[in-house]
């Protein structure tokens, strides 16, 4: 029988640049010189440059989940991708009944008025989110600490999406109050967003993958909710 203080012992004694953590800092890294490349070089239309880019990372990313034997960042993808799926809701809602999203035109398939890509596109900055908490409890982070630094990270991802998306022609916002591009009412719901799918995780990940399904279309809830709330809050009281 394998002597497990041993195999601790190696786990820490690993160089820091086969650490988990570093690996991932570094692909995506590298995912995002590769999306910046192929944003602005090729000719490709924005929605075909951005459903091969959202394929590409699904693909790599399982693949070097499997290759280094990653279970928490292949667990976190996978209750992440329901929910991705779940997110088109949100935003046909804003851009169908709201009409403060616009998808324009950009080469690729819609379901409803939302971009198609948009289904597979969400994984990527809420798996920031959560495996940031996740590090952050590791290192004995209370759980207020850890909700307001995910909600940070979560605010500063989504919110420099809102401000540069609108220059590859994927989406922008409209008939709301802005700070350039970046409409007002949706910082809050995307911070929540990225705290509850962090907690969703933790309090649902080994649970049977229809829970974690289901829990993901609540998440996906409680986030119209708080696009509404913000949106009438914003946009008509204040």
């Amino acid at each position: 029988m394998p002597n497990l203080s041993n195999l601790f012992q190696f786990e820490a004694m690993k160089p820091k640049f086969l650490a988990e953590e570093f690996l991932l800092a570094l692909y995506f890294f590298v995912f995002s010189i590769l999306s910046g490349i192929v944003f602005f070089y090729s000719p490709l239309e924005a929605g075909v440059k951005i459903v091969s880019l959202t394929a590409f990372f699904h693909v790599s990313f399982v693949a070097i989940c499997i290759f280094f034997h990653w279970h928490t960042p292949y667990r976190i993808w996978k209750f992440l991708v329901p929910l991705s799926v779940f997110m088109v809701f949100p935003d046909w809602f804003l851009s169908a009944v709201l009409q403060t999203l616009v998808f324009p035109e950009d080469g690729f398939l819609k379901i409803g008025t939302v971009a198609g890509y948009m289904a597979g596109l969400w994984v990527i900055p809420l798996f920031i989110c959560v495996y940031t908490g996740i590090k952050l409890e590791e290192r004995s982070v209370s759980i207020i600490g850890t909700g307001i630094w995910v909600g940070l990270v979560s605010l500063i991802i989504f919110g420099t999406s809102e401000a540069t998306m609108w220059i590859l022609g994927s989406w922008y916002a409209q008939n709301v109050k802005m700070w350039g591009h970046v409409a007002y009412y949706v910082l809050l719901p995307e911070m929540i967003l990225g705290i509850t799918a962090y907690l969703a995780y933790q309090g649902f990940s080994y649970s049977a993958y229809v829970f974690q399904i289901a829990i993901g279309f609540l998440v996906m809830i409680l986030y119209i909710g708080n696009l509404s709330f913000f949106y009438l809050l914003i946009e008509k009281i204040l």
